[in-house]
């Protein structure tokens, strides 16, 4: 047992694991959405770029998660990953499969949230809270946004001038969301 370990129980050990894998499984599920979007037959470099984006930065928190894991004495245990889908219909059928992503990343983390709390760990509810929860609000709100952007300017041209402006402008966190705001 480490010696930094203290009011840290066998089940937030066992959340925080499980959430490890899960942000791996998303940042593999937006690897392959990002080379799905730069392949010859779809070639929407805004998307590649986003979904490519939206892999590191899931990886980056699996990266904190384990590095927070550490830091409480608990012990990484890293699982196999399932293999991701690898194409999707259309732009506005591969962001609505971001948006699910996001939304069941964000039921994770709050059910994470939820075993933290009832084993009275505030140091971990407070890690949870500030590092992940108001960015997935904001992702889910983007990804959102980008559905309804889908949905207006339907198939074909329409698509490659949102795509452009999306690579142009990007919808990275903290960003408003392309278009959106214009006079």
């Amino acid at each position: 047992m480490s010696l930094a370990k203290q009011n840290f129980s066998t089940s937030s050990e066992e959340g925080i694991n499980q959430q490890i894998n899960t942000e791996l499984q998303a940042s593999q599920v937006y690897l392959s959405m990002a080379a799905w979007a730069q392949h010859t037959s779809v070639v929407l470099p805004g998307l590649e770029k986003y979904f490519r984006e939206a892999a590191n930065e899931e990886r980056e928190h699996a990266q904190h998660l384990i590095d927070y894991l550490n830091m409480r004495g608990g012990k990484v245990v890293l699982r196999a990953l399932q293999a991701p889908e690898t194409d999707w219909k259309s732009a506005k059928n591969a962001v609505e499969s971001a948006l699910q992503l996001e939304k069941d990343v964000n039921k994770s983390l709050l059910n994470l949230h939820k075993i933290a709390d009832t084993n009275g760990d505030p140091q971990m509810c407070d890690f949870i809270e500030g590092r992940y929860l108001e960015e997935q609000v904001k992702a889910i709100k983007t990804l959102a946004d980008m559905v309804t952007q889908l949905n207006r300017v339907g198939e074909g041209l329409g698509v490659y001038l949102w795509d452009q402006q999306l690579y142009r402008e990007g919808t990275g966190a903290g960003s408003r969301v392309i278009g959106a705001g214009r006079d």
